[in-house]
């Protein structure tokens, strides 16, 4: 699957700039929504179909809000360090890494603040959700299924939401779908809160 991705995805990217014309893109944004929200109803079945899904939730408990707070703190503390190796400032790279995957909101309440850092957010941004995808697998097989769920960042609620339960099972799936609805409410909020800082 990560194979058929990442060949999709270069696929896509040598058709757009070389035979796809700008008319036919204009289309594929409700191609897209309706393939994701295909892959979401399939899911929800799945999960649905293990007839545990509310006791689970209810197991567990609030302490599920510990996955998106630990991917939140981790995300700003490595944006920190990045800080001190770019040509930007700490607070600068912390609030471009505060986006956690959401590459069209964040680079958009960036721009008023920086085109120059609005393009690094949607870059970083693209590329967390990429390389998430993408390394998936890997870090649920080698280190642990909990730990794959960061790795994408918000988008572990919809578009990594079938690679991880590919790579794990069907009640991590339930966790990374709670994880990315926080860290989905908590963007709008901490993004322009960390800018008015810099």
């Amino acid at each position: 699957m990560t194979k058929a991705i990442v060949i999709s995805v270069i696929v896509g990217v040598l058709s757009g700039y070389f035979f796809v014309p700008d008319i036919i893109v204009e289309f594929t944004q409700p191609v897209v929504t309706f393939v994701l929200c295909l892959f979401l109803f399939v899911i929800g079945l799945d999960i649905g179909r293990q007839k545990t899904v509310l006791s689970d939730i209810k197991r567990v408990g609030f302490r599920v809000l510990f996955i998106p707070l630990g991917i939140i703190i981790g995300t700003l503390v490595g944006g920190a360090v990045a800080g001190l190796l770019l040509p930007i400032t700490i607070m600068e790279s912390v609030v471009v890494s505060a986006g956690m995957g959401w590459y069209s909101l964040a680079p958009a309440i960036l721009m008023e603040y920086s085109p120059t850092i609005s393009a690094i957010s949607f870059l970083h941004n693209v590329m967390r959700e990429v390389f998430g995808i993408i390394l998936i697998p890997i870090i649920a097989k080698r280190v642990g299924f909990i730990e794959c769920i960061s790795l994408p960042g918000a988008s572990c609620m919809d578009i990594a939401m079938p690679m991880i339960k590919n790579a794990t099972s069907s009640n991590v799936a339930i966790y990374s779908f709670v994880t990315g609805i926080v860290l989905s409410i908590s963007i709008p909020i901490i993004v322009p809160l960390l800018m008015n800082l810099c």
